[in-house]
């Protein structure tokens, strides 16, 4: 960086020693935009790791939901066709029922 300035002082004169300067900032300015975006990026890289920690989380949570609402349909469709073979039971016997019932009652055929 020196020489850089040594050459621009001889050549240039004050011209150029303040085109140095001038170029000297530029690149410290440079330097220190680099330096906030690495910091950025660490910080963007922490938070997007805490994120994709919370969305395994939720993912989890939700898998365990959906398990439960199938095992509960799965256990609700066994007590479903068990409720409809009593009920057809129920209808077949039907006239046996009426027999018996009108018999109680009184009733003679």
């Amino acid at each position: 960086m020196e020489k850089i300035l040594e050459a621009f002082v001889k050549t240039g004169g004050l011209t150029g020693l303040m085109t140095a300067a001038l170029f000297f900032i530029v690149w410290r300015m440079i330097v220190w935009i680099m330096a906030w975006v690495k910091e950025r990026e660490a910080a963007h890289d922490a938070e997007r790791l805490k994120w994709v920690c919370a969305i395994e989380k939720s993912n989890e949570a939700q898998t365990k939901i959906i398990d439960s609402i199938n095992d509960h349909d799965r256990r609700a469709d066994e007590r479903g066709k068990f409720v409809r073979s009593e009920h057809e039971r129920m209808i077949n016997n039907l006239d046996e029922q009426t027999k018996v019932l009108a018999h109680i009652n009184g009733f003679k055929p």
